[in-house]
């Protein structure tokens, strides 16, 4: 069934200083089912008054012909962008709209899952007072909160702010994708998640006809200035100061680096924009190629052609992270790695990435982002895989398992370490052969992980050592049955031990890491805005770090 739902283009304020005509635009969905709340059977809405009651959902009006898109009451025109059914419907229509592009045949090319077990996504458009928005594992929801301004005699609604939507819905997306990193200790695996969500509001905000023709037009074809797409919560930033200007909460358009020689960056909001400003310098520089290389393409199809390479480039990584703790390094990796894969003789694109992770201090020298299977290796591999039945592999837990064990030294696995299969993926990615032309590659993505350990910083009441996970990740060619990509990761290396130190000890001096009866609160129930520490014997393992991502939170 298909409903055709409107959703705001931008922040209240950003649209007015956009000179933009136009505050909505309409976006269709298609899903099994629709009813009354907005619910789906993915997404749900739960609103709520000031008193904390339960406020009617919006009501499902079906369509009345198999050629109607279906709606929901109250999003007619003049909209009124203020209403309850308004406010319920955006959001819904915005995680759905966020959901649908990571999901299409050329990015990831499957459907995705949540990083809980449950089917739906709980959506809380008034979740309360406060400045704040956030992604919760725990209660399988992305709460959106208001609050009064403080230039303005107004409610601020982030759930009215289409990049604050599409970060939060980034966030439950790419936990379901990578869900070790919710329970992550390294700075750079928890700033990946905030860089990727705010890539992902970028990425939606691209797909805006009516914010890429204001923008375009007022920056003469250029998206290398500071505009609606580099700045992310640009309205939530302004108004949480009273004197503020019209600043964002990040911006996409940055110069920042990784800390030089024996300095450490905790903040993973802070640590974030190094990698998010790389990619961004990155997608400045696809659109000016092909604006020069196409003379007769408009600014805007020169950006949608960009804008779509790129999105494949940065979201279809995900799937070939190698789980546990990961770096900008691994992530680059996955890009790098990926892309090859399917393009093997177009790379300036990967050496443009390559080019500006070192100019950033994110990696040492190119070819550390260009991982080569050794010959020897790849063909070793790829003889046991032509043995393999990828569907038995996917599907049989006792044939993954044995596979794993049987070729440990292939997959990077201590030979001492006990491992985890995890769930294998059958998916099939669709890519551009050029002229219209497009192909589909069948793969079936293995990913195995094991713990390992390491010192904890003395004299802090800790457990000597802690745990960390790290693992490995294999794409294997359905139909040849030859692999494709192999990537392990690297963050059990000294440098990132280091990292996790501070980060650890931050968490400490801010008293957000509690362990045992002290992450309990008064009423017996477990506190949920910290990271949790258990502890076995002398060591120590961190769960739920990815708590202090809310979106709000001063670092």
């Amino acid at each position: 069934m298909k409903i055709k739902a409107p959703v705001m283009i931008q922040d209240q304020m950003v649209a007015r200083s956009k000179q933009m005509l136009k505050m909505t635009e309409a976006i269709w969905i298609e899903e099994a089912f629709f009813l009354d709340g907005p619910i789906s059977e993915r997404v749900a809405v739960i609103d709520f008054d000031d008193q904390g009651a339960l406020r009617p959902g919006a009501r499902f009006k079906p369509p009345t012909t198999s050629q109607e898109a279906g709606s929901y009451v109250g999003t007619e025109a003049p909209i009124d962008i203020e209403s309850d059914a308004f406010i319920q419907v955006n959001a819904f229509a915005t995680v759905h709209q966020t959901i649908a592009m990571f999901e299409e045949p050329d990015t990831l090319g499957r459907r995705l899952t949540w990083g809980f077990d449950a089917p739906q996504l709980l959506v809380v458009p008034r979740a309360g007072k406060w400045e704040n928005a956030y992604y919760e594992r725990e209660s399988h929801s992305l709460q959106f909160f208001y609050f009064q301004s403080a230039r303005y005699d107004d409610q601020v609604f982030t759930c009215l702010s289409h990049d604050i939507v599409a970060h939060e819905t980034g966030h439950a997306i790419i936990d379901g994708i990578a869900p070790d990193l919710y329970d992550a200790i390294s700075p750079q695996s928890l700033a990946l998640h905030e860089a990727v969500a705010d890539l992902t509001a970028l990425l939606l905000a691209f797909r805006s006809r009516a914010l890429t023709r204001s923008v375009l037009d007022q920056t003469g074809g250029s998206i290398e200035k500071s505009t609606a797409f580099s700045a992310i919560a640009e309205e939530f930033g302004a108004q949480r100061k009273a004197s503020g200007q019209l600043r964002p909460l990040r911006s996409l358009l940055n110069q920042e680096h990784m800390p030089s020689s024996g300095g450490a960056r905790t903040s993973p909001h802070e640590l974030s924009e190094v990698l998010s400003g790389a990619l961004y310098t990155v997608m400045v520089r696809m659109h000016e190629d092909r604006k020069k290389g196409n003379p007769d393409w408009s600014t805007g199809k020169a950006l949608f052609v960009a804008a779509e390479q790129f999105k494949r480039m940065v979201l279809r990584a995900l799937d070939y992270l190698p789980p546990g703790e990961i770096s900008f390094a691994d992530y680059g990796r996955a890009i790098t790695c990926a892309d090859k894969a399917f393009f093997p003789s177009l790379g300036k694109e990967r050496r443009w990435i390559a080019e500006e992770f070192v100019r950033r201090g994110i990696v040492s020298k190119l070819e550390e982002l260009d991982v080569r299977l050794e010959p020897e290796r790849e063909q070793a591999l790829n003889q046991v895989l032509s043995q393999l039945d990828p569907k038995t592999l996917t599907e049989s837990d006792w044939a993954a398992y044995a596979f794993a064990n049987e070729n440990r030294e292939l997959l990077d696995i201590p030979a001492d370490r006990p491992l985890r299969v995890r769930p294998r993926l059958d998916v099939t990615k669709r890519f551009w052969l050029g002229a219209g032309r497009t192909q589909d590659v069948r793969e079936c993505i293995f990913k195995v992980s094991w713990d390992t350990e390491e010192q904890n910083p003395a004299g802090r009441g800790l457990p000597n050592r802690r745990q960390i996970t790290v693992g490995t990740t294999l794409a294997i060619d359905w139909n040849e049955r030859k692999v494709r990509i192999l990537l392990t990761s690297d963050s059990a290396a000294h440098t990132g031990s280091k990292d996790r130190d501070a980060l650890l000890l931050r968490l400490l001096a801010e008293d957000r890491l509690r362990i045992g009866d002290n992450a309990v609160g008064p009423d017996g129930q477990p506190l949920r805005s910290v990271a949790l520490g258990e502890v076995s014997g002398d060591l120590l393992r961190v769960r739920k770090s990815a708590r202090m991502l809310h979106i709000g939170r001063s670092e």
